[in-house]
């Protein structure tokens, strides 16, 4: 079978994955676009796995053609990746989609060579961003469901570090800003790239805010036809910051926001 190596970059929505992927996008032979989503709607339901599951009984094609689990989801990732490739010319792809962390894990099986960047964000700052995103998800407009939102996508993304730590990387997006070549040289580690410079480039001078998109606002937001209206950050701390830390308390520790 084809080695298959897309690079997945997802987590918790407002968390840097868009900067991360074009980022990372910026390093010759790598390419991104606009998010699937496609790949969390045929996987969430586990559909795949039903799939096989119920076409593989006694004297059925894939009990006569021995056609393993892993075989099955490697072969439906390589039609994928063809896909992928024949609009990048060939280039590996990169894909953003914060919810891709939801189905990592058969991800990481129907791409043999992938890689997950896992991006996580500070609670409080992740919050505020939802909260003034002008976004038409529930999390955008109540904040005990963005808190929800955070700890869901963090233990999600956590338990995927765990289950595959060689090819699961976490990357803070405050570290992004702050230490752009280190974070680049972490990124090169491990998908072998030796000249990172594209990506720390990227990451020092380049800012992206996918809220500023206002074709993705819901038709009913307030901020779709105006200048966004930002709830300043102490403000913001100030009413919601305690039950955030009490809340969020166990991953943030494990992604070491104190």
């Amino acid at each position: 079978m084809v080695t298959t190596s897309p690079v997945f970059v997802a987590g918790c929505p407002r968390s840097g994955t868009s900067a991360l992927s074009w980022a990372i996008a910026a390093c010759p032979g790598y390419w991104t676009s606009v998010e699937t989503h496609f790949f969390y709607y045929l996987l969430r339901e586990n559909w795949l796995e039903t799939t096989y599951t119920k076409s593989n009984g006694p004297g059925s094609w894939i009990d006569a053609h021995a056609v393993s689990r892993g075989d099955f989801l490697r072969s439906i990732g390589e039609g994928i990746d063809r896909m992928m490739r024949q609009r990048t010319e060939g280039l590996q792809w990169v894909d953003g989609s914060p919810e891709n962390i939801m189905v990592g894990g058969t991800l990481l099986e129907m791409f043999r060579g992938a890689h997950f960047f896992h991006a996580v964000r500070d609670p409080q700052s992740v919050c505020l961003s939802m909260l003034t995103s002008g976004f038409a998800e529930p999390w955008a407009t109540d904040i005990d469901e963005a808190i929800r939102t955070w700890n869901h996508y963090v233990g999600v993304g956590l338990q995927l570090e765990k289950v595959y730590p060689d090819r699961v990387t976490r990357v803070r997006q405050e570290d992004m800003w702050t230490t752009p070549g280190e974070v680049a040289r972490h990124i090169g580690t491990r998908l072998g790239v030796a000249d990172v410079e594209p990506i720390a480039a990227f990451l020092a001078h380049t800012r992206i805010n996918s809220s500023e998109d206002k074709r993705t606002y819901a038709g009913s937001s307030p901020f779709r036809h105006t200048a966004p209206v930002r709830n300043e950050r102490c403000e913001f701390a100030a009413i919601h910051g305690e039950k955030i830390r009490v809340k969020t308390s166990k991953f943030r520790v494990l992604c070491g926001y104190v």
